[in-house]
């Protein structure tokens, strides 16, 4: 399936429409993707990582799906070792997945500074030198999140401040947790341990809470990929959420609360870098240096409707919402004054990196916290 010129087909949704820049979350589905996952929406609905006999064929497509990935990663992983090039001068890259590895193979470019005023003075003092890239030699952001607590008042019946409330026997059956890395990283914030300078004995303690969790039987469901639609139905009561889901959420009719529990909670970032083979790297810090202006970033923020690397665009985003009319003043007034776009010092200072694990280390977190959740 191809569109024009045997490029990829254009999504009938954008057709003739604007450039959508909201990747960073609601990706409009590729009509090639929709069709290779139609038949699990429909008729192997079965959940992957059960034990029972629905779970074959979608667990078969699942494995299938990785392997493709890999292939793809290992296609590019040459390219850049030989020197080819992969035919793209700027990456979109999360710091919690092969950023490290690529820094460490040398498939980065260090940036040069010198044409980045625009970073060094509109960018947020919590998006600089980060734990995965101490002194932003390879990496600038280009959007960013917090993970932590959403849920519905309502149907709690009080005010959720801490990991622990997803232990209460009161939300038995109706949490929502994550099957993937982030996973683990939440664990240790519940028992009190930075992510980022976690030891194996600490592991082992978020990996014993979870279980606790798991056994107690509050989960209702591990996935990354439910859990606001279920926030929404009322099937779940809390669940671990992305700040700028409950954000959409409640621009569109929900009223979900986003909680920073008492322990901390996940600051992640999405990341610009530039590849070593990059044939026009002058090109890519442009328009790295032109994204941190404060009126594109502003722009950015009001399509993506995450957290903003920029402080300054807040200010814009306000500007914007007086001259305004409508529903787009609504949303615009909302998104200039929400802590889960332009998070407080306060909210800040309760905010913890991903720990940033080596080879040997990520088989040993794996071992420890995916059974819990493919149990």
């Amino acid at each position: 399936m191809t569109g024009a010129g045997g490029g990829p087909p254009t999504h009938p949704g954008l057709a003739g429409g604007p450039v959508y820049l909201d990747h960073n979350a609601t990706t409009p589905v590729d009509p090639r993707v929709a069709q290779a996952m139609a038949p699990y929406l429909t008729e192997f609905f079965g959940n992957p990582s059960s034990g029972h006999s629905y779970a074959g064929p979608p667990r078969r497509a699942l494995a299938e799906a990785r392997e493709r990935v890999a292939g793809l990663i290992g296609k590019i992983q040459p390219e850049f070792a030989s020197g080819q090039g992969i035919g793209y001068d700027l990456m979109v890259v999360g710091g919690d997945s092969y950023l490290g590895k690529y820094i460490e193979l040398g498939y980065l470019a260090p940036l040069d500074h010198s044409r980045l005023p625009n970073f060094a003075k509109y960018g947020g003092a919590a998006f600089k030198n980060t734990s995965f890239d101490h002194g932003n030699v390879y990496t600038v952001p280009w959007q960013s999140g917090m993970t932590g607590i959403g849920y519905d008042p309502a149907r709690v019946g009080r005010r959720i401040t801490s990991w622990q409330d997803l232990l209460d026997p009161r939300l038995r059956g109706r949490v929502g947790m994550w099957n993937d890395a982030v996973l683990g990283n939440i664990a240790l914030l519940a028992v009190g341990v930075d992510p980022e300078t976690s030891t194996h004995a600490d592991w082992r303690k978020a990996a014993a809470w979870l279980r606790r969790q798991r056994d107690a039987g509050m989960v209702r469901s591990y996935s990354t990929s439910t859990y606001q639609s279920s926030l929404q139905r009322g099937d779940l009561a809390a669940s671990l959420v992305y700040s700028g889901d409950v954000f959409q959420a409640n621009q569109s009719g929900s009223r979900l609360e986003f909680v920073i529990p008492d322990e901390g909670g996940l600051l992640w970032t999405d990341n610009l870098c530039i590849p070593s083979t990059a044939a026009h790297p002058v090109d890519a810090l442009t328009y790295m240096d032109y994204a941190y202006r404060p009126e594109v970033a502003a722009r950015i923020s009001e399509t993506v409707q995450f957290v903003c690397p920029v402080p300054a665009a807040q200010r814009v985003v306000a500007r914007d919402a007086a001259a305004a009319t409508g529903r787009r003043r609504t949303v615009l007034d909302a998104l200039s004054t929400s802590p889960l776009v332009f998070p407080t010092e306060a909210d800040q200072s309760k905010l913890r990196r991903l720990r940033v694990l080596d080879q040997e280390e990520e088989k040993q977190w794996n071992a420890l916290f995916e059974p819990i959740y493919q149990a």
